[in-house]
């Protein structure tokens, strides 16, 4: 778990990264024509692109952190006895669902590779290599998932409301 920990970390700081890059790139694309340059036709490209690998890269460790959003409403108003149980269940569904997603994704992958697909905008990329996030990533969720199925602690605190 040490080495997904690790890998997740290392996702996170990508996506951190690539956020500020595209900040940089948007602020570089808005002052060149402000100049009367034409900046680059990339950047666009790149930013696009990099909302998909950003919302994947840090998925598994939003998950890991408990980071993303879900509602306490019904882990509140059942009994304490239980809500273990249920988060369990839940976690358990959100498992199936990420394994679900690693399958069709991971096949879309395989075909845009084996065909040789290319995404053709500013700049032609190979197809893959936009999906190639989604299997990854989508897979390391449900290992993350799984840790609040099987561990010690579970996804939900059985409290409604904020809690940070």
């Amino acid at each position: 778990m040490r080495l997904i920990d690790k890998l997740c970390n290392a996702l996170a700081i990508f996506a951190g990264i690539y956020l500020v890059a595209i900040m940089f790139a948007i602020v570089f694309q808005a002052t060149a024509r402000s100049l009367g340059f034409s900046g680059s036709s990339h950047v666009f490209t790149f930013s696009e692109y990099g909302l998909l690998y950003i919302v994947m890269a840090a998925s598994p460790w939003l998950v890991r952190h408990k980071g993303h959003v879900y509602i306490e409403l019904l882990t509140a108003i059942i009994p304490k006895r239980l809500a273990p149980g249920f988060s369990r269940m839940v976690t358990l569904i959100c498992v199936l669902i990420c394994l679900t997603l690693v399958w069709y994704t991971g096949e879309a992958t395989l075909k845009a590779f084996n065909r040789a697909d290319y995404d053709m905008r500013s700049l032609d990329m190979p197809k893959w290599m936009l999906l190639v996030s989604m299997p990854i990533c989508f897979s390391l969720m449900a290992v993350q998932f799984l840790r609040f199925v099987f561990g010690h602690e579970t996804l939900h605190t059985g409290e409604a409301g904020v809690h940070e």
